[in-house]
């Protein structure tokens, strides 16, 4: 394999990934104005149909594995707040 081959290679391959890399990042980086607020808590975004019976799920699965905390609440969890 000779040098002069090699080195060309692999900055291009650097640098695809690097340029790959970066615009997958700013891609995931967005500014969400008041009004376009609206649009997004919109009840077709709720990815739960229920919320009710969600948290009753969970509450069930908390109490029976013994565990609390994790989804947002602020407890200490032995289920007392």
């Amino acid at each position: 394999m000779k040098l002069k081959n090699y080195l060309p290679n692999k900055l291009i391959l650097f640098g695809t990934l690097f340029l790959f890399f970066i615009s997958v990042f700013l891609t995931g980086c967005a500014t969400v104005q008041p009004w376009e607020r609206e649009r997004l808590s919109d009840p077709n975004m709720i990815f739960d149909e229920n919320p009710i019976i969600k948290g009753m799920q969970e509450h069930y699965i908390n109490i029976r594995e013994g565990s609390e905390g994790g989804d947002g609440s602020q407890s200490g969890g032995c289920g007392c707040g």
